[in-house]
């Protein structure tokens, strides 16, 4: 992506600077790491003998190595574990600083396999415990983070890709070098030059440290063979090399809107059974990754379809991987919003298809999310043990539900979300009135003001729905405390399905208690209606000059907001929003009241800012109400 004069915000020199400071910080980690192991390994050949190999290597390092030895007189000549480990130290330090050193570890597996020496050498002799509680630790996080500290993804629109591909024509033949000058936009320059600089950077840097290209949009094959023909020809090596050093780049499709993700299965059926696409799914040991997108499906169809589509396209996914030997990993696109598939990471974790999970997920965190789940080590911890819980459940869990319960269930779901679809269809997405209210009764059009985002809210100039990124359409309602993603049509197909008949109320009921999928939707729905509030909302609504386009839409979302509060409560049997879990509930309804001030202030200087005043102090004050009502609800969108 780019800023609004096309400025991409992600540069090579960026990039660069990116891999290059998480290279020094994992390495000046594993120095420390190596420096407490020079502590702890004190034992001596005068009580335990030392593997040949161990003796061996640290002959070879005495003899190689043209680093100055930092302590040559500190180790006692009997304490091999401690001078072998010196020479590591050694190793690391010229792969920080000099990379190209000959004493440099060329990668993270020559740095393994002299830990491996010394855990064979110890086990040998009497230390399995210094192995276990010192050196495998370290070998673990070595193997996880290498020499590169995280991965970085890289993500293009599939009307990028085939806009490039139209626009080179028939000149498959050309080289990568006049790439730049075949291609007239702007965007297919970009994508071309991106391309280019991810085969320099794969080849200046660890290659594990960019594996995968993420195809927004993607729809078909060709999506994804546009990715390969364009990484090929732009010098990127797709396919994962044979000596097992460079994972070659995988591309990802994004399935996100409601007719993608319900074609997706097929599409990928395609892709993987394509001979063409084979030497490449063997180079990955017959692994793809797949990415299902939560906000734009929302954005497209509603909550509850995009919900019930999602799950749908797991399951079918698994199994179509199954069938094509593949071995799947999902990465599922969810943000901390309702809105964009946030939530409880262990409820809808729990709440995969049984048997539609390989112990194998990815999953996005949002910035805010990030900041108040992972900042402490305590709560990261404490998050990343409920995650590993939830996988170890939905692994192991010995069946699913009762026999005939899930038919009943997959029918029930199928006809809530076709009426919910359809309510949302009419009144929000083919609305033309809604972008309007939308674009005036929310703050989306000054979010470049907060500087939250890391993308335009649009993709291109149209003016529509389509256009408009799912991100600041979420945004834009939570802000305005309207929240209409995380309810609108839920309560039209809960009510419509009920429609006065007891029997089918209790079979909601039933479902939200036993099938985890529908509890969670419940659950979440009643999150986000929990933040809503209409009574400021509707001030808001006062920002939209057309009185009678404010009425029409503002009194539509009222019903149907209350319409889902009324639902919610009768399938949960509670009588009030999010009973059974009253630590979240108290948490909303404390952070609520500090939250308030802030939107009547936000509302008089959007006022003011569209009635023609212009100054730095009202945008930096319009900014603070954006980010602390960000902050206050724990949504940006």
């Amino acid at each position: 992506g780019g800023d609004r004069d096309g400025n991409p915000y992600v540069t090579p020199e960026v990039t660069q600077s990116a891999l290059d400071m998480a290279r020094r910080t994992i390495l000046d980690y594993y120095l420390q790491a190596v420096a407490n192991l020079i502590e702890h390994m004190s034992p001596s050949t005068r009580q335990e003998p030392t593997s040949p190999e161990l003796i061996q290597a640290l002959e070879h390092y005495a003899l190689t190595l043209t680093s100055p030895d930092p302590s040559p007189k500190t180790h006692s000549p009997y304490e091999l574990y401690r001078r072998f480990l010196t020479h590591l130290w050694r190793r690391l330090l010229s792969a920080r600083d000099t990379p190209n050193h000959p004493d440099a570890y060329p990668g993270a597996a020559a740095f393994v396999g002299d830990l491996r020496l010394m855990c064979e050498s110890l086990a040998a002799n009497a230390g399995e415990r210094l192995v276990r509680n010192y050196i495998a630790p370290l070998i673990r996080q070595v193997e996880t983070f290498g020499f590169y500290l995280q991965t970085l993804d890289i993500r293009q629109h599939a009307n990028v890709h085939a806009q490039a591909l139209r626009e080179l024509g028939s000149g498959i033949g050309v080289v990568a070098s006049t790439l730049a000058a075949a291609a007239a936009t702007p965007q297919a320059v970009e994508v071309l030059g991106t391309l280019r600089t991810l085969a320099v950077l794969k080849r200046l840097h660890p290659p594990e440290a960019i594996r995968h290209y993420v195809i927004s949009g993607a729809e078909t094959v060709a999506d994804v063979r546009a990715v390969v023909w364009l990484a090929e020809i732009s010098g990127v090596q797709v396919a994962a090399s044979a000596d097992g050093k460079d994972p070659g780049l995988m591309p990802v499709p994004l399935f996100e809107s409601i007719e993608a993700l319900r074609s997706a299965p097929e599409t990928c059926r395609r892709l993987w059974t394509d001979p063409a696409y084979q030497p490449y799914l063997d180079s990955w040991q017959r692994r793809q990754e797949v990415m299902l997108g939560y906000s734009d499906s929302n954005k497209d169809g509603g909550m509850l379809t995009s919900t019930w589509e999602i799950f749908k396209a797991h399951r079918a996914l698994h199994r179509t991987a199954e069938a094509a030997d593949i071995r799947l990993r999902l990465f599922h696109g969810r943000g901390g919003t309702v809105g964009r598939g946030g939530g409880p990471t262990h409820e809808a974790i729990v709440a995969q298809p049984v048997g539609a999970f390989s112990g194998a997920i990815r999953i996005t965190e949002q910035g805010e999310v990030l900041n108040w789940k992972y900042a402490d080590p305590i709560l990261a911890a404490r998050n990343l043990e409920l995650m590993v819980a939830a996988s170890l459940e939905a692994l192991t869990r010995p069946n699913g539900p009762a026999p005939g319960s899930e038919d009943t269930w997959e029918a029930t779901m199928e006809t809530l979300s076709q009426d919910a679809y359809a309510f949302y269809r009419t009144h929000i997405a083919d609305n033309p009135d809604v972008l309007t209210y939308f674009e005036h009764a929310t703050p989306t059009q000054e979010l470049a003001l907060a500087r939250l985002g890391s993308r335009p809210s649009r993709r291109g100039q149209a003016k529509g729905l389509d256009d408009l990124r799912a991100i600041p359409w979420v945004f834009g309602w939570m802000q305005s405390r309207h929240v209409l993603p995380a309810y609108f049509g839920v309560g039209h197909a809960l009510e419509r399905f009920v429609a006065g008949a007891p029997a089918e109320a209790a079979l909601l009921q039933r479902m939200y208690r036993e099938f985890p999928l529908f509890r969670e939707l419940v659950v979440n729905v009643a999150t986000g209606m929990a933040k809503g509030d209409l009574t400021i909302a509707r001030l808001y609504a006062e920002l939209v000059p057309d009185q009678a386009l404010r009425e029409r839409v503002f009194g539509m979302i009222v019903e149907e907001f209350e319409r889902t509060h009324r639902m919610v409560l009768l399938v949960s049997g509670e009588n009030t929003l999010l009973q059974s879990k009253p630590v979240l509930a108290r948490s909303i309804r404390l952070r609520n009241p500090y939250v308030d001030p802030m939107s009547l202030i936000q509302v008089d200087l959007l006022r003011r800012k569209r009635a023609g005043e212009a100054s730095e102090d009202l945008d930096y004050a319009l900014a603070m109400t954006i980010n602390g009502i960000a902050a206050g609800l724990r949504n940006t969108g």
